[in-house]
């Protein structure tokens, strides 16, 4: 394996979007342009030499959707909550229509999604893999009072293709997975 070619790509393919991008969708980009095979140990090396250049200040930073620092807020003095919390502010932009949510099953997409949707309102949930009872219950409040929402589903990017419902189960498509 050329890594060095590898992780210059991986290069082009992060900065090639907006608000970030996970080392998941880039493995899934690198699985589908045929540059790397779809394995678990193929995605360790990946991620270990994608870190290596991190370090090195070769690489730009991916998202990290499992792990977060979790501060309390705080600031200096109040004019400056004040001036923060205007930027907090905005009316619901779907008020009085039936509302819209786009649920993806992997947490991979979500920064995707949201920077996309923030500015509409629109909610964005994200199951992996499976929606809990709670969740659907958040959801259920939710949308009480206007009826039926509409979800828009963006559901299994697995680059294999192999547990997408109703895929083609010809070898050909197994082969070519979902890219």
């Amino acid at each position: 394996m050329r890594w060095l070619a590898v992780v210059d790509r991986a290069r082009e393919i992060v900065e090639s979007y907006e608000g970030g991008v996970t080392l998941r969708q880039v493995m899934y980009r690198l699985v589908c342009e045929g540059v790397l095979p779809h394995t678990p140990s193929m995605y360790r090396h990946l991620s270990s030499h994608l870190a290596q250049a991190r370090r090195e200040g070769r690489f730009p930073d991916l998202i990290d959707t499992l792990r977060e620092v979790h501060v309390p807020p705080a600031w200096p003095y109040a004019a400056a909550f004040l001036r923060d919390a205007l930027d907090w502010f905005a009316l619901d932009r779907t008020e009085g229509q039936r509302p819209v949510y786009v649920a993806a099953e992997k947490d991979t997409i979500r920064q995707m999604f949201t920077t996309w949707l923030a500015e509409y309102g629109i909610p964005v949930l994200v199951v992996r893999g499976f929606a809990s009872q709670s969740y659907a219950e958040v959801v259920r409040r939710r949308t009480a009072r206007h009826g039926r929402a509409t979800l828009l589903w963006c559901g299994h990017f697995d680059a294999s293709g192999a547990e997408i419902s109703g895929a083609p189960r010809t070898a050909a498509a197994k082969s070519a997975g979902s890219c």
